[in-house]
């Protein structure tokens, strides 16, 4: 009995074993590895894919501005590091739709504008020489509009852009005191400043003085009184009315400074200038993705560069630039 019992027992087996069949296995599974790497070796590296070539489309149409500037590159300058090749002969067209209003055409449609922009060219220093497509039309605020771009071997581009509302800004009647003599005062000075049609907005304050020299000759310059400014200025916001408020202490400094500049002219004056920035959402969009406001050479690996612009790549925006002028002195 003793010895059935015995047989009965499952084999035990020796550490060393069961070491020897997991280093066989391993052994195994690398000389797997190692054979398909090999292989692959066999074969030429080509990290060139078959690649179908876009067009890179840029345009920023301004409100209340006259002049369409649309630059059109070609992406297959990046295969040999050149991302700066312009495309030429191409055909560009600014459509306006038609109002709502207006009389449809014969197939019910309402009527639109084209408008082609020419190609052109312009020398702003000895070596360097912008290149694009013009339109001296004047884009109007609160307008849509859509840029279409076709060149052969290429996909047609094409994209829509709503241009935000220009606006004066107006400061409140209690800020007029304030700016002309802020040390008489006791609170800082504000402006309320209209938004529509963008989501993003950037305020500035500059001081101007204009006046003349003995010898008859004019001089002009500014100064930003804006204060300290962050490293991302534009603010977003979907309000349709911001305060922005001005530190009235920096502010009084600034005007005693530029006092000061301007008081070897004569006949000089002084003003302050109000100058409100307006971005449309694919703009602010591409802003905030290119990471150009920060460093021009970042590469953002987690958030592509956004664009808006159809079967191409750039970017199609709008923004508004308003001016209020406030004479001092």
């Amino acid at each position: 009995m003793k010895s059935e019992v015995r047989s009965q027992k499952p084999e035990v087996r020796s550490p060393w074993i069961v070491r020897q069949s997991c280093f066989l296995h391993l052994a195994s599974g690398l000389s797997l590895l190692v054979s398909l790497f090999f292989l692959g070796c066999n074969q030429a590296f080509n990290p060139v894919v078959n690649y179908t070539p876009q067009l890179d489309m840029y345009s920023i149409l301004f409100a209340n501005k006259q002049g369409v500037y649309v630059r059109l590159y070609s992406t297959i300058g990046s295969m040999n590091g050149n991302v700066d090749t312009p495309v030429h002969d191409a055909g560009v067209e600014l459509i306006v739709p038609g109002n709502l209003y207006s009389p449809a055409d014969s197939t019910g449609q309402a009527s639109m504008d084209t408008v082609q922009l020419k190609e052109s060219d312009s020398v702003t220093a000895a070596s360097d020489t912008n290149f694009y497509y013009y339109s001296p039309m004047t884009i109007s605020s609160g307008g849509v509009y859509e840029i279409v771009a076709q060149k052969s071997g290429y996909k047609p581009v094409s994209s829509y852009v709503s241009v935000p509302y220009s606006f004066v800004t107006i400061p409140d009647t209690r800020s007029y005191p304030a700016l002309r003599y802020p040390d008489s005062v006791n609170y800082d000075p504000y402006f309320n400043i209209d938004l529509g049609g963008s989501v993003a907005y950037f305020a500035q304050l500059f001081i101007e003085y204009r006046g003349f020299d003995n010898n008859g000759n004019f001089h002009s310059g500014f100064v930003n009184a804006s204060g300290n400014m962050p490293q991302d200025p534009f603010i977003q916001s979907t309000a349709s009315q911001v305060q922005y408020n001005i530190d009235r202490l920096s502010y009084a400094s600034t005007l005693s400074s530029v006092t000061r500049l301007a008081s070897g002219l004569k006949n000089f004056h002084l003003f302050a200038d109000i100058v409100v920035t307006q971005l449309d959402d694919p703009l602010y969009r591409f802003y905030l993705t290119s990471g150009r406001w920060t460093n021009p050479l970042v590469m953002r690996t987690d958030r592509p560069i956004f664009s808006n612009v159809n079967n191409g790549l750039g970017i199609v925006g709008a923004a508004a630039v308003d001016t209020t002028r406030i004479f001092l002195f």
